[in-house]
C-alpha cells in the first residue's frame, strides 16, 4: 500500500510540479504552451498502454499469454507516437511545439511499455515491487526535466531530457526486476494479439475519450481565450487530481481481488467493495473541497506566484467534479472486471456528444467557469451510464458469469 501510494502520488503530482517549474521560470505565456504540449501527449497516453492493466491484472484465468500482451503493447505504443505527430501537425503547431509533443510522446511510450510489466508483476502479488520501480523512474525523469528547464529555459531540451531519462532508467531497472520474473520477458508473437486488442478496445477508446474530455476545457480556452487564462485554469484544474490520487491509493491494489471475487461468483463481497469505495471517494472529495474553500487559492497563489483571488468558487466547483471523475475511473475498473467494457464506450461517447455541442459556446459566454461547468456535466453523464452498466449485468441474478465471460472474450 505504501509504495502504491508513493507511485500514485508522484504520477499525479508530476504535471503540477512541471507546471510549477515552467510557470516560475518561463512565465504564464510559456506555461500555457507547456500545458498544450503536455495535454496532447496525455490525450494519447492511453493508446500506449491501451488501458490494459486492469484487464491484465484481473485476468486471473490467464486467458492470454504474457507474450500476447507484450506484442499488443509494442503495436499500441508505435501507433501512439504516430498519432501524437499527426495530431500536432494537423493542428498547425509550430516546429518547436511538434518537437516537444513528440518528446513527451516518447516519455508516454515508456509509460505504456512499463505499465505492461508492472501489471504482470502486480498480478503475481507484488504490487510493491512494481510501484518501487515506478517511483524511481518518475522521480528521476521529473527531476531531469526541472533541472534542465531551470538551467536553459528551453522546453525542448527539458522534454528531451525527461524522455531519455525515462528510457534509460526503465531499461536498467526492469532488467534487474525481471531476473526474479523470467516468465515476464518480452517476445514478439502475433498469436491472439488482434483478438486481445479487440476485446480491450472499448477500455482503450473509453480512456482516449476520457483523456480528451478532461483536456477539452484547455483546448476550448486555447481557441477562445489567451495563454494567461490557460495557465490560470491549469493551476486550478490540476487540483482535481488530488481526489483521483487519494482514491487510487485505495482501489488500485484491489483489482486482482475484485477479479477473483467476480470470476468466483462471490457477488456479495464484490458489491460490498463497490459500495465501500463509493463512500470513501465521496468522503475524500468532501474533505478536499472543504479544505480548498478556506486554503486552496491562497496556497496556490503563494506556490505559483500568480494572483488567484476571486477564483475560489471555480476551484471548489472543479474539485466537486473531480470527485465525479474519480468515481468514473473506479466504475471503469468495475466494468472491466465484469467484462462489460462496451458500456465504457457508450458512456464516453454520450459525454463526448454533450461536450462537442456545448464547450466552445459556454466558454465564450462564461469564460473559465463555463469550461468547468461543461467538464462537470460530461463527467456526470459518464457516471450515470457506468452505474447502469454495472447494475444491469445479469450475473448479479444468476450463476452464469463464466459463460458470459467467455462469450465476451
Amino acid at each position: 500500500m505504501f509504495w502504491n501510494m508513493a507511485a500514485s502520488m508522484l504520477y499525479s503530482l508530476q504535471s503540477a510540479i512541471l507546471l510549477l517549474v515552467v510557470t516560475r521560470h518561463g512565465g504564464l505565456s510559456q506555461a500555457g504552451v507547456y500545458s498544450i504540449v503536455y495535454a496532447v501527449a496525455q490525450t494519447f497516453a492511453a493508446m500506449g498502454s491501451y488501458s490494459m492493466r486492469g484487464f491484465l491484472v484481473s485476468d486471473t484465468r490467464n486467458e492470454y499469454a504474457f507474450e500476447t500482451y507484450y506484442t499488443a503493447h509494442v503495436v499500441t505504443c508505435t501507433a501512439m507516437l504516430a498519432c501524437c505527430f499527426f495530431y500536432a501537425f494537423a493542428n498547425r503547431m509550430s516546429a518547436d511545439e511538434i518537437t516537444a509533443v513528440m518528446l513527451m510522446g516518447v516519455y508516454r511510450a515508456v509509460d505504456g511499455m512499463e505499465d505492461l510489466y508492472l501489471g504482470e508483476i502486480q498480478k503475481r502479488g507484488r504490487l510493491d515491487v512494481a510501484s518501487k520501480e515506478e517511483v524511481v523512474r518518475i522521480a528521476l525523469a521529473t527531476f531531469g526535466f526541472a533541472a534542465v528547464y531551470v538551467l536553459t529555459d528551453n522546453l525542448i531540451l527539458a522534454s528531451g531530457t525527461m524522455a531519455v531519462t525515462a528510457v534509460v532508467v526503465c531499461y536498467f531497472l526492469m532488467r534487474v526486476i525481471l531476473t526474479e520474473y523470467p516468465g515476464a520477458r518480452g517476445r514478439i508473437t502475433f498469436r491472439r494479439v488482434w483478438k486481445l486488442l479487440a476485446v480491450c478496445f472499448p477500455i482503450f477508446l473509453g480512456a482516449i475519450l476520457y483523456n480528451y474530455l478532461i483536456n477539452t476545457p484547455k483546448y476550448a480556452i486555447n481557441r477562445n481565450l489567451d495563454s494567461e487564462s490557460q495557465a490560470i485554469f491549469n493551476i486550478l484544474f490540476m487540483s482535481i487530481f488530488a481526489i483521483n490520487l487519494l482514491s487510487s491509493f485505495i482501489f488500485n491494489p484491489l483489482i486482482g481481488r475484485m477479479g477473483e471475487w467476480w470470476n468466483g461468483g462471490e457477488k456479495k463481497k464484490f458489491l460490498y467493495l463497490i459500495l465501500k469505495q463509493v463512500v470513501i471517494v465521496t468522503a475524500i472529495s468532501g474533505i478536499i473541497i472543504l479544505a480548498a474553500y478556506f486554503l486552496g487559492c491562497p496556497v496556490l497563489s503563494l506556490v505559483f506566484g500568480v494572483d488567484l483571488a476571486g477564483y475560489r468558487g471555480l476551484l471548489c466547483l472543479l474539485l466537486c467534479f473531480g470527485g465525479v471523475a474519480a468515481l468514473d475511473a473506479f466504475f471503469a475498473i468495475v466494468l472491466t472486471v465484469m467484462r462489460r467494457q462496451h458500456y465504457i464506450i457508450i458512456g464516453y461517447a454520450l459525454a463526448f456528444t454533450v461536450n462537442y455541442f456545448s464547450m466552445d459556446q459556454i466558454v465564450m459566454a462564461k469564460g473559465l467557469t463555463g469550461a468547468g461547468m461543461v467538464y462537470g456535466l460530461t463527467m456526470g453523464v459518464v457516471l450515470l451510464v457506468f452505474i447502469f452498466g454495472a447494475l444491469s449485468h445479469k450475473g448479479w441474478y444468476g450463476n452464469d458469469q463464466k459463460t458470459d465471460y467467455k462469450a465476451v472474450s
